[in-house]
């Protein structure tokens, strides 16, 4: 039974977990190559105030992550990490129910925490969502990279910061929280849309994953929520070009 102390193996003679130095390599090594990204190649994501989304900037997205699980991935492997097992009971089809359902409820939570900062403050509030997105990325590559991307970052996050952490003798409350702030860190290029947006649906993710142990719903939460954001500025684009 998952308590808030512990996080239990979610299969009898699991794999023996990995040490907290390969724990923290893995994940640590990906958030330091994209916060470089954000200093040394700014010109990638955007001016202020704008945010690119366009094809080329989503390919090359998707080249990072496949890239780092090639390399990283499989040295993780090599130690010993078996996510499949140790950080998930497995894929079973109703979690496809269960991530619409967490997808809801992070929905419902984002929203309630940004009328909270819209209280709290406006003009900060106000500047987050005036950022402006421009390019009009192929429906191909939304749908692609929703999901691969949902795989990556919850394998980051949860598999690794929350699951491989713990296991390595990190207390639960403290590996989430890593885990919870280095998912909103990476996303410092939104500017304040990480807190107001980011910020609870992390949080709601990790919640969840620590009271059910299933990867999977968050996993489909995660691309239905980047599908929804991805399909909105698709769909701006084609309004302005209409227009």
């Amino acid at each position: 039974m998952t308590t808030a102390a512990t996080l239990p193996d979610p299969i009898p003679n699991a794999p023996a977990p990995l040490s907290l130095r390969v724990a923290t390599i893995g994940l640590v090594t990906p958030v330091l190559l994209m916060l470089a990204g954000m200093a040394f190649w700014p010109e990638r994501l955007g001016a202020p105030g704008v945010l690119l989304a366009t094809s080329k900037r989503f390919v090359g997205t998707l080249a990072i992550e496949i890239f780092l699980v090639a390399t990283l991935g499989t040295w993780l492997w090599r130690q010993g990490w078996r996510p499949h097992r140790t950080a998930t009971i497995p894929f079973a089809p109703r979690d496809v129910l269960r991530g619409i359902g967490v997808w809801l409820a992070a929905y419902v939570c984002y929203a309630a925490w940004a009328l909270l900062w819209f209280s709290l403050a406006p003009d900060t509030t106000a500047s987050a969502y005036a950022v402006e997105h421009v390019g009009q990325p192929a429906l191909w590559i939304v749908v692609t990279v929703s999901a691969v991307n949902a795989v990556f970052e919850e394998m980051l996050w949860l598999g690794l910061g929350v699951a491989a952490l713990h296991a390595a003798g990190v207390r639960l409350g403290v590996a989430a929280t890593i885990s919870l702030t280095l998912r909103v860190l990476v996303h410092a290029y939104q500017g304040p849309l990480a807190l107001v947006a980011i910020l609870p649906l992390g949080a709601v993710f990790t919640t969840y994953y620590i009271r059910t142990r299933r990867l999977w719903p968050v996993v489909v939460a995660h691309a239905a929520q980047d599908l929804l954001a991805l399909g909105l500025i698709i769909l701006r684009a084609s309004a302005r070009g209409a227009g």
